[in-house]
């Protein structure tokens, strides 16, 4: 099991996911946990709360301390 942080690459409206970090075994298991739990969340597929999935899926690699992610205040 490996660690992946996942970003949109288009611009965020209200009421949709930026970022996430994510459990998985594979960049193509990320997309399909990603869908699963938006039908989950939502009752049905609502492509856009993730920019229709155009995401950019990268592995955290755990090889030293590091912060691995920070939310801005505003």
């Amino acid at each position: 099991m490996k660690l992946y942080l996942v970003h949109r690459n288009d611009s965020v409206e209200y009421d949709e996911y930026e970022s996430a970090i994510v459990a998985a075994e594979s960049p193509e298991e990320v997309i399909e946990i990603l869908k699963d739990s938006v039908a989950e969340n939502f009752g049905a597929p609502k492509e856009e709360v993730w920019g229709n999935y155009d995401v950019t899926v990268k592995e955290i690699v755990l090889d030293k301390p590091r912060i691995i992610l920070q939310f801005p205040a505003g």
